[in-house]
C-alpha cells in the first residue's frame, strides 16, 4: 500500500523527500533548488508531492508551481502512474509535464487517459553533469562576475535566452542573480560577449543555466569558454558537481560541453497537453 502526500509548504515537502532527492542529487537539481529557494514561505498554490511505501520509504515526488507545469523526480512507472491518479482525483490542472524523460512519457500517457488531451513533446534534453572540466584553448577574454553596469544588457540576453530555446518563460530574476554573485560573463577587452548563471549548490550539486551567446557574437567559443571557467569555479569547491541540461535538437550545445569535459548520463523532456 502506498499514501501519498501533498502540501503547499516547501520546508515540509523537505523535511519528508530530501533524503530521497538528495540520493540523485544530478536527476533531481531543479526539485531541490527549486524547494530549497522556496524553503522560507509556502505559497498558496504550489503543490509539492510524495508517495512512500508501507514502510515509510519515498517512492517518487512532483512539484508543481504554476504557471508552469509539474515536473516529476525519479521513479518506478507505477508510483508515477499513481501521481496521476492521485492529482486527478483532487482535480489538478496541468498545463505540461516535464523531468526525466522515462516518467515524465509515462505521466504524460498515464494523465491523457485520465483527462483526455493529448501530450506533445516540445523539448528533449539531455542530463549532462562534470567532475572536471577542460576549457578551450585559443579564447580571447576572461570570465567575470557580471556587475550591476551589465544589467541592461543582461536583461536584454535574459529575454532573448527564452526566445531562441523556446523554454517557457521565466521572470526576468537577472538583478537577484548578480546581486547573489550567480551570473557570470565573459568578457573580451572590456566588451561581454557571453553570459552563464549557476544555482546554488544543493547536495553538493551546482547547475549550470542561462547560457547565451547573441547570435551575431556566436562561432568564437565564448559559452564555451565561459561555461569551462563556471565549472571550474564550482569544482574547485571540494565535493562539487556541475550539472546543466542540454536541447538534443541542438547538436553543437552538445558536441560544445562534451568536449570541455560533461558527460551525458541521462535524459529528460517537456510535454505539454493540448
Amino acid at each position: 500500500m502506498t499514501v501519498f502526500r501533498t502540501t503547499s509548504d516547501a520546508a515540509e515537502f523537505l523535511k519528508h523527500a530530501r533524503d530521497y532527492l538528495r540520493s540523485r542529487p544530478v536527476e533531481h537539481s531543479v526539485m531541490l533548488t527549486n524547494a530549497e529557494r522556496r524553503f522560507a514561505d509556502a505559497e498558496g498554490d504550489d503543490l509539492w508531492c510524495w508517495l512512500s511505501t508501507a514502510d515509510g520509504e519515498v517512492a517518487a515526488t512532483a512539484m508543481h508551481t504554476p504557471p508552469f507545469g509539474l515536473y516529476l523526480s525519479v521513479g518506478p512507472d507505477d508510483a508515477v502512474r499513481t501521481v496521476a491518479g492521485e492529482l486527478h482525483e483532487r482535480g489538478r490542472e496541468l498545463p505540461s509535464v516535464g523531468g526525466p524523460l522515462r516518467q515524465a512519457e509515462t505521466f504524460a500517457e498515464a494523465w491523457a487517459g485520465l483527462v483526455g488531451v493529448t501530450g506533445r513533446v516540445r523539448a528533449r534534453q539531455g542530463i549532462y553533469a562534470a567532475d572536471a572540466v577542460t576549457p578551450p584553448t585559443g579564447v580571447p577574454g576572461r570570465i567575470r562576475r557580471a556587475e550591476s553596469t551589465d544589467l541592461p544588457l543582461l536583461r536584454t540576453w535574459h529575454a532573448g535566452f527564452f526566445t531562441d530555446t523556446g523554454h517557457p518563460v521565466e521572470a526576468d530574476d537577472t538583478a537577484e542573480r548578480v546581486a547573489d554573485g550567480r551570473l557570470y560573463v565573459w568578457d573580451v577587452d572590456g566588451t561581454v560577449v557571453s553570459m552563464a548563471g549557476i544555482t546554488a549548490p544543493a547536495a553538493g550539486v551546482a547547475r549550470v543555466v542561462l547560457v547565451y551567446t547573441p547570435r551575431e557574437l556566436r562561432g568564437h567559443g565564448y559559452a564555451s569558454a565561459c561555461v569551462a571557467a563556471l565549472t571550474a569555479r564550482q569544482l574547485a569547491e571540494p565535493g562539487r558537481t556541475c550539472m546543466l541540461y542540454t536541447d538534443l535538437a541542438n547538436p553543437t550545445s552538445n558536441g560544445i560541453y562534451q568536449a570541455i569535459g560533461y558527460r551525458r548520463i541521462g535524459d529528460a523532456v517537456h510535454i505539454v497537453f493540448d
